[in-house]
């Protein structure tokens, strides 16, 4: 067999009808052949071709296009030799992408292509349109539009897994913080936590504050100065409402005029939201009769002119409070904590001056009575009563002037939602996935045992021939491997083993070359 009946062997290759199908599986060519080496078709096949280089390279599988090179692998529908080309051979029919001549001895069949094919070369192309075919013909020396359909598709697989790099990565990190962005929030244990002369926080009013470096500068009066060890015997690691009391009047100003009192007298028995006596805490309490030499302490709006600017170059975030641990201070031990729209509002203090015996004409019932009323359910329902508040039917300016009030006077921070579902729902989904991947392995675990005999297989009955290409092998290889063929699980009488001496070489550590051995 001549080289050119060789090459045509490498590029054929014959399906299951007999047929002859092409490595590149767009176009098969059937090519009847009755015998051995000297079959006359095989002489045709060479013959027809030879006055006509290009027909014969684009047979024997060298495709030279007739273009230069650029072939539209679009246009083609980026699959070679799958586009039938409007021409004529000269013995009839369609040549194909080479204008391959159909004689007698041949058969060209055209394959559709499938809806499933065109979508993936859509896609295909729509991840790789940047790349213009040109340059991979002159760059990348892909001459063939076939070989560039073949980049594309691996380069077009490589992006949409980059792609699901990207979407498994905001799964885990970028879609917890867009369903539940950070909060810099502390609660009381973690305040309670920092009461070293290294790290001092306290809370007020709903909000923590870091008075490590504070609390070593000179402040206070002259009557009363501060000092470090004083801080941190009273003040580190509490709640600190208690120290900073708001006169009612200037709190609720809608409420309480000065015709109620003209000398800020009306305050709220507030001990803070950790129950923090000040008395027996020695807490000092920034109020207009403990120091009058203070011109600050006098006046009425200390804590909003003097103590809140100062502090607020000190803040660390906001107090956060376990909605379950409210709603137990509700039913359980009938303190009044409500929680209106998230935020939590202590209003023990409140009903405490307004159900005592300094309750004079009810000075201390400035709420509004239908407030009073949804704050006072005596254990009915939860601590939450958000749906209450938004049913009161009154205007906005009342509802504005109670609101402000109330988180003038008993705010203390808000709920801790940092367990809640939208919190914890990316850690419950890959704890579901990692669920699953589990299953999957125990499965195929189980599926892998065998249980009790299993019957072998009946040999197959269809005819087997093992080929055995020998090159430089000894006398002992050859042998080993004849015996592992003879031993093989077919029917004797179906079985082939042909043997090739493939060069008359000798090899490393032989006396004889492979076709005297």
């Amino acid at each position: 067999m001549d080289s050119q009946q060789r090459q045509s062997h490498y590029h054929l290759r014959p399906d299951e009808t007999g047929s002859t199908v092409n490595d590149f599986g767009s176009r098969s060519m059937a090519y009847s052949r009755s015998g051995g080496v000297d079959n006359p078709f095989d002489d045709q096949v060479s013959a027809s071709h030879a006055g006509n280089p290009t027909q014969r390279s684009m047979l024997f599988g060298n495709a030279q296009l007739p273009s230069g090179g650029f072939g539209n692998e679009k246009e083609a529908q980026m699959d070679a030799f799958a586009m039938k080309e409007n021409k004529t051979g000269p013995a009839g029919g369609t040549g194909g992408e080479g204008n391959v001549d159909k004689g007698e001895h041949e058969h060209i069949e055209d394959l559709e292509t499938t809806k499933s094919r065109r979508l993936w070369v859509f896609t295909t192309w729509a991840l790789t349109w940047w790349i213009p075919s040109p340059l991979l013909s002159l760059c990348g020396r892909m001459k063939r539009p076939d070989v560039r359909m073949a980049w594309r598709e691996k380069v077009a697989i490589c992006v949409m897994i980059v792609f699901m790099w990207f979407f498994l990565l905001f799964i885990i990190i970028g879609l917890g913080l867009i369903l539940c962005p950070k909060e810099y929030v502390w609660t009381l244990d973690d305040v309670s936590g920092r009461a070293t002369e290294k790290s001092s926080y306290v809370a007020l009013r709903g909000t923590v504050y870091d008075v490590t470096d504070f609390m070593k500068q000179k402040h206070g009066t002259s009557a009363y100065t501060s000092t470090m060890d004083l801080i941190l015997q009273s003040f580190s690691g509490n709640d600190i409402n208690a120290s900073f009391p708001i006169p009612v009047r200037v709190a609720c100003p809608q409420f309480v005029t000065a015709k109620d009192d003209p000398n800020y007298l009306y305050f709220y028995p507030v001990q803070g939201a950790s129950e923090v006596d000040p008395d027996q805490a020695n807490m000092f309490q920034h109020t207009m009769n403990r120091d009058p030499t203070s011109k600050n302490l006098q006046d009425p709006n200390f804590f909003a002119k003097y103590a809140l600017p100062t502090l607020q170059k000190f803040k660390k975030g906001g107090v956060v409070w376990k909605f379950d641990w409210i709603n137990s201070m509700y039913k359980d031990q009938s303190k009044y904590w409500r929680v209106i729209n998230k935020e939590v509002f202590n209003l023990q203090p409140y009903f405490d001056a307004s159900k005592g015996g300094l309750n004079v004409n009810k000075k201390y019932n400035i709420l509004d009575s239908r407030l009073e009323e949804i704050m006072d359910q005596n254990g009915f329902g939860t601590a939450d009563v958000t749906k209450d508040w938004d049913g009161i039917s009154w205007d906005a300016a009342t509802r504005e002037s109670n609101y402000n009030c109330m988180k003038n006077l008993f705010y203390v921070g808000d709920v801790d939602d940092r367990q809640s579902v939208r919190c914890l729902f990316t850690n419950y989904m890959l704890l579901a996935f990692a669920c699953v991947l589990m299953l999957v392995v125990l499965v195929k675990f189980l599926t892998a045992l065998q249980f009790g005999n299993k019957k072998r297989p009946v040999p197959p009955s269809k005819f087997v021939v093992c080929q055995v290409p020998c090159y430089t092998e000894d006398d002992e290889s050859l042998v080993k491997t004849i015996n592992s063929l003879t031993a093989l699980e077919y029917q004797d009488n179906n079985k082939l083993i042909f043997l090739i001496c493939d060069g008359n070489i000798v090899g490393s550590g032989n006396d004889r070359p492979t076709p005297r051995i």
